[in-house]
């Protein structure tokens, strides 16, 4: 019997019949419930509650997906708290995802066999924000936009790059279209996204400088020329020191903190190339002062990356050539990630709690 039609009628016997005979509906309708992470209205992390919900009902072209591994995001944290004006409430957060194929239907309406068993793997769109995410046992995927996700990696880490690695694509590829050749700062090169950033324009033949807030404990990749943060113009400075001063061709910042952006900035050409792609700020209130006039007296192009601006079959094309290239060894996935139980409530808002304030570099990930 097809999944939507044995889920309806598990619903229609829960609320049609005697409470007497309401137990042999519940049977049923236990098999199409799971368990999900849930928020009803935002403004804080204790919102955020375990609780039994429906699986998702398909349609026709949609896939289930039994969720292994659902990577945690700062935009996650920022959905719950409130500061992102355009998510819906009641919510299921999460973005990130690798698990299997467990049910699809085809264009008709039927049950197809082609994608189950298939350990896939996604990201993006309006997941979490418009439409419940993956912090579930369960998520439906558009099969058209379903991706196999890398062979050389478990769920765990798969799961937890997939968001960071679109935004780096985004960012690198369809923003600042950073090609061979080109000068490049990161600023937060340690981070998810800039280190992700950093192996993208690495492949594409870039030279690459990144900055540090301290070097102390850490040891950059030898493609990335390191800067560590310290005097106000720190990154002019070093950039000045290697005879690069008005040779900087992309600045990627992906830290959000003005000072160093504003340093940065003075090191861009002033040949009408520049490109300059923001995706964060750290100030709670959105503020962020810029200096204007190295923009237009070099006239720097400025652009903010939206995660959200691909949509489902394009992310998919992303995620595909990604798992190509980490199989083949071109780009290196996470070596460790922290795994938290989907149960553990005190565990998930630490980690969310963590990652907006960015207290460690290994990515967590929900697994239910």
């Amino acid at each position: 019997m097809p999944y939507q039609l044995l889920t309806r009628i598990s619903r229609l016997i829960n609320t049609s019949v005697s409470s007497d005979s309401r137990r042999i509906g519940y049977c049923l309708h236990r098999q199409f419930t799971m368990q999900a992470l849930k928020f009803e209205k935002t403004g804080s992390l204790d919102g955020l509650s375990l609780v039994n919900v429906d699986k998702p009902i398909l349609h026709p072209g949609e896939a289930l997906v039994r969720v292994r591994a659902a990577g945690i995001n700062g935009s996650d944290a920022a959905g719950i708290l409130g500061m992102l004006p355009f998510v819906t409430t009641p919510r299921i957060p999460g973005r990130d995802f690798s698990g299997e194929v467990v049910e699809a239907l085809d264009a008709s309406g039927a049950s197809s066999q082609e994608w189950i068993g298939a350990e896939v793997w996604g990201t993006g769109s309006e997941r979490g924000f418009t439409s419940d995410g993956s912090f579930s046992q369960y998520v439906s995927v558009p099969i058209a936009a379903l991706s196999r996700k890398p062979a050389s990696l478990d769920h765990s880490r798969a799961g937890s790059m997939t968001l960071q690695w679109l935004c780096a694509w985004i960012t690198v590829d369809t923003l600042a279209n950073v090609k061979e050749g080109d000068n490049v700062i990161i600023i937060g090169a340690r981070g998810g996204i800039g280190s992700a950033a950093a192996q993208l324009c690495n492949e594409r033949g870039a030279r690459i400088f990144g900055t540090y807030t301290s070097l102390a404990k850490v040891t950059p990749p030898p493609y990335i020329t390191p800067i560590e943060l310290g005097p106000k113009t720190a990154i002019r400075d070093a950039i000045a020191k290697i005879g690069l001063q008005n040779k900087i061709d992309v600045l990627l910042d992906c830290a959000g903190y003005d000072q160093p952006f504003n340093d940065a900035v003075f090191t861009m050409t002033p040949n009408g190339t520049g490109r300059v792609v923001v995706m964060a700020v750290h100030a709670k209130d959105g503020m962020f002062p810029i200096n204007l006039r190295p923009f237009y007296t070099k006239a720097l192009t400025l652009k903010g990356m939206l995660s959200s601006i691909l949509g489902p079959e394009e992310v998919k094309g992303v995620l595909d050539d990604l798992a190509k290239k980490i199989d083949s060894g071109l780009l290196e996935g996470p070596k460790e990630v922290n795994e938290i139980d989907m149960g553990d409530m005190g565990a998930v808002k630490g980690a969310l709690q963590e990652i907006l304030t960015r207290a460690s570099h290994v990515r967590s990930v929900i697994i239910p």
